[in-house]
């Protein structure tokens, strides 16, 4: 027998055409077990939930100091998961009491947590909880300028973990509405008053300061650095002014009664960016809705605790088309109110 030939007797054909075929059907079913393994435990990691609405959920709202927008806020998001059938869900509030180190503090201890979504409420909170390293999904409300505040660099693309809903205010309209309601109100020089502190209110500042002055209106700019300091601001700043203008300013919001009865007894009339406001005493008020804002971050938290990954949801920015006035104070400054339909009045 030639040498090179192999021998038929050490490789019997049916021998070898069966070890092939069981080692591929074995190969085969190894790699489809494993496969079916992986994509089990990548969809689990990746939704935190078996998408059962029953399943429990657990959702923390952060926030650097309560006020009743922030309030209304949660209570559209909570409102809006039940109304989804989420009604196993547990809800914790952590509040810094307007202190940044504490903000940074909470969101340091989220980091390790255990909750389904996080819910940062404005810029503050969105930020110090960006800045942690939360792996967990985050979803913010009421952030006015999201790539400003260094949350993402594209509203379409979120980069860093974190979405949500932003309520870009609309100042051109604030302003208008006041020449509609209270010719007097841009007369003179118009004051701005606003926490240093809270990115959300230098972009909208900024940009009332720009719209003013492009009008001719001269402005005065002055910042708080606390809620403390508030009242006595207003009041130096009401001395010598037409108007007083508010930016979204959680800060500022949560002294907003101190302020508009000050301004108020000097005849002056303070501007919001919040509905809010005006129950508080603001002669007026063009933004998007509170309820709007929890509703449609729930949607997004929704879709975040069920699977859909922070990356794939664009921010979603809000119209400002709630015009509100405060029936008092337009009384307590001689302004007439209309009842055109065309804004709402609060007393």
């Amino acid at each position: 027998m030639n040498p090179t030939t192999p021998n038929p007797k050490r490789f019997p054909k049916n021998g070898l055409r069966g070890g092939l075929i069981c080692a591929l059907v074995l190969c085969l079913t190894l790699g489809l077990a494993l496969s079916g393994c992986g994509s089990a435990t990548s969809a689990q990691d990746e939704a935190g939930t078996t998408g059962d609405k029953s399943d429990p959920v657990k959702v923390c709202f952060v926030e650097v100091v309560e006020n009743d927008a922030f309030v209304t806020m949660m209570n559209g998001f909570k409102d809006e998961m039940a109304a989804q059938g989420y009604d196993n869900v547990t809800y914790d509030v952590q509040n810094a009491q307007g202190d940044t180190s504490t903000l940074n503090q909470i969101a340091a201890q989220l980091k390790g947590s255990d909750y389904d979504v996080i819910v940062p409420i404005a810029t503050p909170a969105a930020q110090a909880c960006t800045n942690a390293g939360i792996t967990t999904p985050m979803i913010f409300m009421s952030v006015t300028d999201p790539v400003a505040a260094g949350l993402m660099a594209d509203l379409d693309k979120p980069d860093k973990g974190i979405t949500g809903t932003s309520n870009v205010s609309d100042v051109k309209a604030i302003f208008e509405f006041a020449d509609k309601l209270d010719p007097k109100a841009l007369s003179g020089k118009v004051g701005i008053l606003y926490c240093a502190g809270e990115k959300n209110a230098e972009v909208t500042a900024k940009a009332a300061e720009e719209y003013l002055k492009g009008r001719g209106i001269e402005v005065e700019v002055r910042t708080v650095t606390n809620s403390s300091e508030v009242q006595q601001t207003g009041a130096a700043l009401a001395s010598d002014v037409t108007a007083i203008y508010v930016p979204v300013d959680s800060v500022v919001q949560s002294s907003m009664t101190a302020l508009t009865e000050t301004a108020t007894k000097a005849g002056v009339p303070v501007l919001g960016t919040d509905p809010v406001m005006v129950q508080s005493g603001a002669l007026e008020s063009v933004s998007c809705s509170n309820t709007t804002l929890g509703a449609k971050s729930a949607d997004m938290a929704i879709k975040a605790i069920t699977g859909t990954a922070v990356a794939d949801m664009p921010v979603e920015v809000l119209a400002s088309d709630d015009y509100a006035v405060n029936g008092t104070t337009a009384k307590a400054l001689g302004v007439a109110v209309s009842d055109s339909g065309d804004y709402r009045v609060i007393d």
